[in-house]
């Protein structure tokens, strides 16, 4: 049975993943680690060598290869993409561990894992969802860069964790802003920041049945995570669907991450108004269930009048788009045949001739 090369890719990959979260989590021993990562290396090789047979090659498309056809042939893109998914998991994993010294997973590992995966597998969808295969890899390529690239550099120059780097934008970005709305609603409010490490550092206090109700702000409610998303979708969407970046586009990018942040803020002042009106129960409630729905509405409303304002203006360059995407029409008409047609009108009629 004729093994595919983007099979042996999949496993290769998983057995790298394997060993290396295994190594994060403590569960194996180091010879065992080793053994899956040359398994999934060397799989990972002869899929390349598999690969470079193929006489379908040259027909891949999509945006990731259109942009490296300028300096790569389609041939060696085929096993660069890969290749650079697998480095990517190792340099990746080797930097945590041996510089690093971490060996716990966070979001950033899971994300650089899903776009190192997406590198490898990339050219193994089919070809006519080159569109959404483009936006997948753009999408997790936007957030490493956020995430693990943007965060850790941030980290390194400055010298600060993880817990206060969140710390100080959700007091800043959040704390202090809602507090403020509820304050103007007539709710008494305080903003805390704590930094001793001991309990969550951000606090937002309020009465209830004169009792101090304490509120913990933390990392998911801080606005970070959902502006990354935002950040990295909303790039991805207008590269595939525009193929390019213009002002238009970086004004409704930055409209975007203001509507994320406002409609992040009115989720947790009402979430606060609701809990000093009916109680933790009703704000635990509310929170759970309403407030993601209200922020996802916020951000569905706005993607729908954006799409509609840039679709407005780059009429013309999605016309370019869709005429450079569809087939060339083919000529139907009757090819001249360059061999003299005989004579004998009995030939022509489909008659044999007499010999």
């Amino acid at each position: 049975m004729k093994i595919r090369h983007d099979w042996l890719l999949f496993i290769g990959a998983l057995m790298i993943i394997g060993a290396l979260y295994n190594h994060y989590l403590g569960h194996s021993v180091l010879l065992y680690e080793l053994i899956l990562l040359a398994v999934g290396s060397a799989l990972g090789l002869i899929s390349a060598k598999l690969r470079i047979g193929r006489d379908d090659v040259a027909r891949d498309e999509g945006l990731i290869t259109s942009f490296l056809s300028r300096w790569l042939e389609a041939r060696t893109i085929g096993i660069v993409l890969p290749l650079s998914g697998f480095v990517l998991l190792i340099v990746w994993s080797l930097w945590k561990v041996a510089f690093a010294g971490e060996t716990n997973l966070r979001m950033e590992d899971f994300v650089v894992t899903l776009f190192a995966l997406s590198l490898i597998l990339y050219q193994s969808a089919p070809l006519k969802l080159h569109e959404q295969r483009d936006f997948v890899i753009l999408y997790l390529m936007f957030l490493t860069i956020v995430f693990a690239g943007i965060w850790k550099l941030y980290s390194l120059i400055t010298g600060e964790s993880y817990g206060r780097i969140t710390t100080y934008a959700e007091y800043y970005f959040i704390t202090i802003p809602v507090v403020s709305v509820v304050n103007l609603f007539g709710v008494d409010a305080h903003a805390v920041l704590n930094l001793s490490g001991i309990g969550l550092s951000n606090i937002i206090e309020y009465q209830y049945e004169g009792r101090l109700i304490r509120l913990g702000i933390g990392v998911g409610c801080s606005g970070l995570y959902s502006a990354g998303l935002f950040f990295s979708a909303f790039l991805a969407f207008v590269l595939v669907r525009y193929q390019t970046v213009n002002a238009r586009i970086l004004a409704g990018l930055g409209i975007g991450l203001f509507v994320t942040w406002l409609s992040n803020i009115l989720r947790m002042v009402v979430t606060i108004i609701v809990g000093s009106e009916f109680g933790a129960p009703a704000l635990a409630t509310f929170h759970m269930y309403f407030g993601i729905i209200a922020f996802m509405c916020f951000v569905v409303i706005f993607w729908y009048f954006i799409m509609r304002w840039l679709d407005g203006h780059m009429a013309e360059r999605l016309r370019v788009i869709a005429d450079r995407a569809s087939p060339a029409p083919q000529n139907t008409a009757a090819a001249p045949t360059s061999e003299p047609r005989s004579s004998d009108p009995r030939v022509d009629d489909g008659e044999p001739p007499e010999g």
